[in-house]
């Protein structure tokens, strides 16, 4: 496993530690936060974006912020 996978892994383990019942999206600078003692803020935005590409994140627009979501915890559409 490359170091960015490793990271991308930490990524996705932080989220699902932290997304509990009622909070589920967070800020990008809450998963830097998060994992700042461990990687330098580049490295944690840069794998963050390379979870969005590949769908386990998601962005979430309220139309004045934008937060992270883990795919499968995101709003399903009701039409």
């Amino acid at each position: 496993m490359s170091g960015n996978e490793e990271l991308q892994q930490k990524v996705i383990d932080w989220f699902t530690r932290n997304s509990h019942e009622g909070r589920t999206k967070f800020y990008l600078k809450d998963v830097v936060k998060g994992l700042i003692d461990e990687y330098e803020k580049r490295e944690i935005q840069k794998a963050v974006n390379d979870c969005t590409v590949a769908g386990t994140l998601m962005y979430f627009s309220t139309g004045s912020s934008t937060m992270l979501v883990l795919s499968e915890n995101f709003p399903k559409s009701v039409t």
